[in-house]
Formats: structure tokens, C-alpha cells, sequence
């Protein structure tokens, strides 16, 4: 029919006639300012699910008060727009392509003006169903939608009245910041020295008391090192790779490389993750962390002492360090502008490292505080696992907790700000009403919170497995809808237990090739030097933050636990004691960048909250706590029997 639309075929068919239209298409996406952080292939999908359509002069293309279903890009002719006002259309504008119209059709149910063909009209017209697949991946993309529309009216409104318009820079939240640049040259030059360096190991000989496979074995791991400090690769993807190594250099075979998988640890860990997933995804946590909050002074001392108290009452129920310090860290961030601190400021930093403290150090004091604790559970000799239940874990370990405690908070408060101010507590019961009642899945996520205590508490009277006990919690979560799929596929840190599953692999393959025997011996003339266990301890602790300040903490925390606790009898120490003494001591820092945990605060709270050099000094007090708390615990180590 003449002057109606005239549907060609989908682009995805013409664009192999027409290659050219295919760079028109992404470049007029491109000029739409909330598109502008899509990567190459969203903005691929999007171009695949347009519609190329052809208008005649005088056709109408979109009528006001009409379904909103699409946006529409502007490859050819000039288009007019119209709105109807006192029984008449009243022309608003004129758009020449290249150019975009019908955003609003986005986000809104009806079109608020129509589109009419001026000339011969090219476009290609996106339904609204392929931005709403998108905004499913890239939740973020809703609100740069929305600010970018809401800037468009705006400047629409103030183009009506003769007002100026506002500079507006733009930022684009739905992109995650993005990791340091390296070029193809520099990571396949990284990967090459990592190889390099294992078979430069490889083909020398084997040190007296090592056997030739073991010599091999030491050689893929020291190439997985160096790997895992220049980082080519995320190091999930560096642990994969040595089990490839292991399996086709015949080191082991891939049933031994996953053995980890199949541990009592790793399905802990998985479940254990789950549960945590569960109660952040359900607001739990956030809730929680609130009712803290309100039972402490809103004096900045007082907020601190929260702050650092919800890690004594967050880290045995979540035992994922970077999902707790995501769910504080925000909550620092508010409390610091509730209190009117600069950014940067001594206060902001003290509360910033309240968070962050009370809910990392304390980690190893839990049995359920960390990951690494079931490694450390796994690694432990049969008799010692029946004793350290979680209750005999905390016992072991409360005085170095409470010493690190109290650490932090001469830390903290020695950062406190000159001048005194308050929270309004008008504000944290204005957050607490808007929660609400406690919904079905934080209920669904409390329960399973109290399976996982309540079985952790009777798993010695029982003589249940750990592993049984974190498994029936995940069931609860998911039965009870609050670790849906979604949330289970994200929410876990999956990358971190593929790495943990590989490192607790890598725990047999060491016994296999005789390094476990190989590296006690080593070290026994150490020991035997120091005579003490005290030194012993100082100089464990200190060798972990030397390796610290080379490895980033997780391949570090797990690397060490495996080589070092099956050792432990050789430097006269207890499994549990070499464990835990790497334990506290990797998550110690001094050079920040080497900190995971750091990176994640500056990323959530945008490097407002305290300077590098804040971070440095903090970091060395930090570790000297630390040191100092172990060596003074080890007295008590030796009253219960535990040394």
C-alpha cells in the first residue's frame, strides 16, 4: 500500500549484501550515550535483532498514543516529529540521519509524540524484547537508561523555556571497571617466562632427597607461581593449567589432579558459599549488619566498635571474606558521609578500616570464617580432625582473636577524626522500616543459617561429616527459595573454588612425587635451630608475609597451607598451628596492591575512603599485630595441648 512501511528482511540476511550497513548500524548505537560501555558482542546481538524497514515521504512511523515497542536507528532521510495539542499536531522537531528516535519506547508503555517521513526514509527498528534480554545480562544498563532519558527531558524542558543547559559529564555503571591493560605481546610474554622458568627447572637435576618425579612436580608449581605473580591469566585459569601440566607430562594422572573436587573441603566450601550467596542475594546480611549498627552509639567511636563487632558476628556465619566486605563496605561508605567526613579523611579511613579488619583477620579464628579453614580441616591428620570441631577451633584460637580485636580497635581509633560527630539515628531506622518484615527468603536463608550452626555445634556427638552438615544447609536455602538459579550461578565465587579445588588437588600430587617428605627435611634443620617454638612461630609467620609481599593473598593462602601444614611435625609444631599461623598471617598486607581485599573496598566505595598511604601504614601496624598476637599466644597453645 503506498505510504505504509514497506518491511524488508532481518539485517542478520542483509547484511551479507550490504557489509557497510553493518558499521552505519553499531555507529549509531554508539552515538547513543548509554550504549556507549557495551561491549562488541552485546552490541552484535542488538544489530542481529534489528529490522530493516523503508518508509515513502509523508508515511507515518510511529504514532503518538500507540504501543511503545522499539527504538529505531536513522540510516537514511529526515524525519519529523509531532505531538498532538488543542486538536491539532504541532511540530517539535526534525531529525536527519544519522540519527536515533523512539527512545522513550524503552522504558515506556505508549508513544509520547508521533514520527512522520519527511523524505525517503531508510531505518532499522530494535525491539524492545532485545533490550530487555540485554538488560537481563546488564542490570546496571536500566539506570544509565534512565539518567540518560531523564537528561534528555531536561534538556527538552529547558530548550522550551530559554534556560541554559547544564554540562553533564557521563559515566557508564553498567561497565565494571576495567582490569589494568595488558597487551597481547605482554601477556603471551608473561605466559612464555612462566614456562620458561618451569622447564628451566625441569631439566636440572633433581636435589638429593627428592626424587625425579618430585623434582618435576616442584618445577610446574614454580612456574605456576611465577604465573600467579605477573598474572597473564586470572589464577583460577593459572591452576587449571598445572593440572594440564600434571596430566601430560604423566606427573599424575587426572583423577589424582581432581581428587579435590571429591574432598569433604571443597563441598564445604561450595555449600558454605551457597548459604552466604543466599543471605546477601535476600538482604540478610544488610539487615543485619543495620541492627549492629543501631545497638552502638552513633558517636563515631561508637560506629567504629559496630563496624568492627560485625565481623565477630558476620565472619563464623560467612565464611566468603570478599562477600562480607562487600556487604560492609557500602555501609562504611554511608556511615563516613552521615558523619560529614571529607574523602580521604582520618575518619573516613578509620571507619573504612573498621570494615575491613573486623571482617578479615578474624576469619582464621572461626572454623566457617574463611575457605582456607576447611583446607587446613582436610590437611589435618584423623585423630586431630575429631578434635578441632568448631567449637574446638574457637578455643584453640580465641586468644588470638581477641588480641587482633583489640589491635583493631586502637587502630581505628587512633585514626579518629579531630572534631566529634554523630549519625543521625533517624536515618538507620528510616532503612530498617523500609526493610520490613523479615520476607520469605531472608526466613529461608536464616533457616539455613541455623542448620549450618546447629549441625557444626553436634557434628562430634553425631560423628557427622562436615560436608553433610554444609550440603542439608544449601538444600534449605534452595528449598526454600533463597539461593534461586540465578543467584547460585552468581552469587558463588566460583573462579576462587575451582582455584581452591586445584590446590587441594595439588596436596596428593605433592605426596605422590615425595615433596611433602622432601620439604619437611628442609626445614627441619630450621626448626631444630631455633629450639624454641616461639621463634618457630616468628619466623613461619614472617616467611608468609615475605611471600606476600610477592603472591596476591589467594594462591598464597592456599599454596602455603599445602605444602607447609603436611611439614608441621618436622618444625615441631601441630598441623592446626602451622595452618592457622598461615592463615593470619597472609591476609596481612603491606603493599596494598597485592591485596585483593583493598582493591575490592577502593572499587565499592570508589577510592573515597582512604589514601594508599593510609593503607600502608595501617598495613605494617596490621602485620606487627598480627605477629605479635601469634607469638603470644603460643603459651596458650602449649596450657591445651594444641603445639
Amino acid at each position: 500500500m503506498a505510504g505504509h512501511a514497506r518491511r524488508a528482511a532481518r539485517a542478520v540476511n542483509t547484511t551479507e549484501e550490504h557489509p557497510e550497513e553493518i558499521a552505519v548500524q553499531e555507529q549509531l548505537l554508539r552515538r547513543i550515550d548509554y550504549l556507549r560501555g557495551l561491549d562488541r558482542v552485546d552490541i552484535a546481538r542488538l544489530i542481529g535483532a534489528s529490522e530493516d524497514e523503508h518508509f515513502e515521504p509523508g508515511t507515518s512511523i510511529v504514532t503518538e498514543s500507540t504501543v511503545a515497542d522499539s527504538l529505531y536507528l536513522l540510516g537514511r532521510g529526515t524525519v519529523e516529529v509531532s505531538v498532538r495539542a488543542d486538536g491539532s499536531d504541532r511540530v517539535v522537531n526534525s531529525i536527519t540521519a544519522p540519527a536515533t528516535f523512539g527512545d522513550f519506547g524503552l522504558l515506556l508503555q505508549h508513544r509520547t509524540a508521533s514520527v512522520r517521513a519527511l523524505t525517503q526514509v531508510q531505518v532499522w527498528r530494535i525491539p524492545r524484547g532485545a533490550f530487555e534480554r540485554l538488560l537481563r545480562d546488564r542490570p546496571a544498563l536500566g539506570l544509565e537508561m534512565a539518567r540518560s532519558l531523564a537528561s534528555a527531558i531536561d534538556q527538552r524542558d529547558r530548550t522550551r523555556v530559554g534556560a541554559p543547559q547544564l554540562a553533564e559529564e557521563r559515566s557508564h555503571p553498567m561497565a565494571a571497571p576495567p582490569p589494568p591493560y595488558r597487551s597481547m605481546i605482554t601477556r603471551t610474554a608473561s605466559i612464555a617466562a612462566s614456562i620458561a622458568v618451569a622447564a628451566g627447572l625441569w631439566f636440572l637435576p633433581a636435589p638429593a632427597g627428592l626424587s625425579v618425579v618430585g623434582w618435576h612436580i616442584v618445577a610446574v608449581m614454580a612456574g605456576g607461581a611465577i604465573a600467579w605473580l605477573i598474572e597473564p591469566v586470572p589464577d583460577f585459569a593459572v591452576a587449571l593449567a598445572l593440572v594440564v601440566a600434571w596430566s601430560i607430562t604423566g606427573l599424575a594422572s587426572p583423577a589424582l589432579a581432581f581428587t579435590g573436587f571429591t574432598s569433604s573441603a571443597w563441598i564445604t566450601a561450595v555449600a558454605a558459599l551457597g548459604v552466604s550467596a543466599a543471605m546477601a542475594s535476600s538482604g540478610l546480611l544488610f539487615r543485619a549488619a543495620l541492627m549492629l549498627l543501631r545497638v552502638f552509639p552513633a558517636s563515631h567511636r561508637g560506629q567504629v566498635m559496630a563496624l568492627l563487632l560485625s565481623g565477630v558476628v558476620l565472619t563464623p556465619i560467612v565464611p566468603a571474606v570478599f562477600g562480607r566486605v562487600a556487604t560492609v563496605a557500602p555501609v562504611a561508605r554511608e556511615l563516613s558521609a552521615a558523619l560529614g567526613y571529607a574523602k580521604g579523611s582520618r575518619g573516613s579511613a578509620s571507619l573504612a578500616f573498621a570494615g575491613i579488619l573486623g571482617n578479615t583477620l578474624l576469619g582464621p579464628v572461626f572454623l566457617t570464617g574463611v575457605v582456607t579453614n576447611f583446607l587446613i580441616l582436610g590437611l589435618l591428620p584423623a585423630s586431630a580432625r575429631l578434635h578441632f570441631t568448631w567449637i574446638g577451633w574457637l578455643v584453640a584460637a580465641a586468644p588470638t582473636g581477641l588480641l587482633l580485636l583489640a589491635g583493631f580497635a586502637g587502630v581505628a581509633l587512633l585514626l579518629e577524626p579531630h572534631r566529634s560527630a554523630h549519625v543521625s539515628r533517624a536515618v538507620r531506622q528510616s532503612q530498617e522500616r523500609s526493610l520490613g518484615r523479615l520476607s520469605r527468603r531472608e526466613i529461608a536463608s536464616l533457616a539455613a543459617l541455623g542448620v549450618f550452626v546447629l549441625g557444626l555445634l553436634v557434628q562430634q556427638a553425631f560423628h557427622l561429616d562436615i560436608a553433610v552438615i554444609a550440603l542439608s544447609a544449601l538444600l534449605v536455602a534452595i528449598g526454600g527459595g533463597a539461593l534461586d538459579r540465578a543467584a547460585f550461578r552468581s552469587g558463588i565465587d566460583w573462579a576462587t573454588l575451582v582455584l581452591f579445588g586445584v590446590l587441594v588437588s595439588s596436596g596428593a600430587v605433592l605426596r605422590v612425587g615425595g615433596v611433602d617428605h622432601w620439604i619437611s627435611n628442609m626445614i627441619a634443620p630450621v626448626a631444630s635451630s631455633l629450639a624454641n617454638p616461639a621463634l618457630v612461630v616468628l619466623a613461619l609467620a614472617l616467611f608468609v608475609v615475605t611471600v606476600r609481599l610477592v603472591l596476591p593473598m589467594v594462591p598464597a593462602s592456599f599454596m602455603l597451607i599445602v605444602t607447609l601444614v603436611p611439614a608441621a611435625p618436622r618444625l615441631g609444631l601441630s598441623a592446626w598451628v602451622v595452618g592457622f599461623v598461615c592463615s593470619v598471617a597472609v591476609l596481612t598486607w603491606v603493599l596494598p596492591k597485592q591485596y585483593e581485599v583493598l582493591r575490592l573496598v577502593r572499587q565499592l566505595t570508589e577510592g573515597e575512603m582512604y589514601s594508599n598511604r593510609q593503607a600502608i601504614a595501617v598495613g605494617v601496624v596490621i602485620t606487627g599485630l598480627a605477629i605479635l598476637a601469634l607469638l603470644i599466644s603460643v603459651p596458650y597453645w602449649h596450657a591445651i595441648g594444641v603445639l
